[in-house]
């Protein structure tokens, strides 16, 4: 995590912070929360700070609009709102309330600098798309400040590593996630695994590996009925797997296992759950 220390007690009675130091303030922000995603945001205009917020701060308005509502519409014209994580957009058409992206599009925000595009695969980029489709100048966090959100903003830290035996949704667009699975936090021996090829509509998924390294353990439903992993024959590359079906991942040189089920497939996601088993 990147420690950040308090603007206010650097900058003292300042009131032009830099880019930079606006960005290091929605850290701030986002900090504050005792829920994830953590988010924060800061508004404001000619380097002048107008205005705060994080998720959290009232019961179950997000950060965006927390700092947004704070503000009349004549502050708000012609100012940048900083955010930790992409704005939302709208999942359903029942939702009760405008999303993130509109909101900003309406409110006469002219500038957005992002932390982290969302990995949730329903809002993955969208919210940026439309920012940018509604003339909303956009750009994001420096490197080493987008490490200290993706480090904070989400429960289980790194998303593209696993350690230890769990269960996590991913989103699975596009060229597909990677992912680096530890066998403990003590134990730093890993296997790589990916996720790809989602056809949410014939409810499938691939699971790759090196070539030779994944097996289909067929007949199997619980990771208790798999005395021997290495019993299931025909290993390949990929197992194309459907909602409650399980693989092995052994690569040729790895002291163990990782035993993988698919537990649900959503529209751009999905949810797994792993555990690891030594070479015997």
């Amino acid at each position: 995590m990147l420690h950040i220390r308090s603007l206010a007690a650097i900058f003292g009675q300042m009131k032009i912070y830099s880019k930079n130091d606006l960005m290091k303030l929605a850290i701030e922000e986002h900090l504050k929360c005792s829920e994830f995603p953590r988010v924060g945001a800061v508004i404001a205009k000619n380097g002048i700070l107008l205005s705060t917020g994080y998720r959290g701060e009232i019961q179950g308005v997000h950060a965006e609009r927390v700092a947004i509502e704070k503000l009349s519409p004549t502050d708000l014209y012609d100012s940048s709102i900083y955010t930790t994580l992409e704005p939302c957009v709208t999942i359903q058409q029942e939702q009760n309330k405008e999303c993130c992206a509109d909101l900003i599009i309406k409110s006469g925000i002219r500038e957005a600098v992002i932390g982290v595009l969302d990995p949730n695969g329903t809002i993955y980029s969208q919210g940026y798309r439309a920012l940018l489709q509604n003339k909303i100048s956009v750009s994001f966090f420096n490197r080493k400040l987008r490490m200290a959100v993706e480090e904070e903003t989400f429960e289980f830290g790194d998303l593209h590593k696993l350690i230890g035996p769990g269960k996590r949704r991913i989103p699975v667009i596009h060229s597909g996630t990677d992912l680096e699975v530890q066998f403990s936090q003590s134990d730093t021996r890993t296997i790589k695994i990916k996720w790809s090829t989602l056809q949410s509509s014939h409810r499938i998924v691939d699971l790759h590996s090196e070539n030779g390294a994944v097996r289909v353990a067929s007949g199997a439903t619980n990771f208790s009925d798999i005395t021997d992993p290495m019993v299931f024959r025909f290993p390949s590359h990929v197992a194309r797997l459907s909602e409650g079906m399980i693989a092995v991942v052994k690569p040729r040189n790895a002291t163990f296992c990782i035993i993988v089920k698919l537990l649900t497939i959503y529209e751009n996601d999905i949810l797994f759950q792993w555990e690891m088993r030594n070479d015997e």
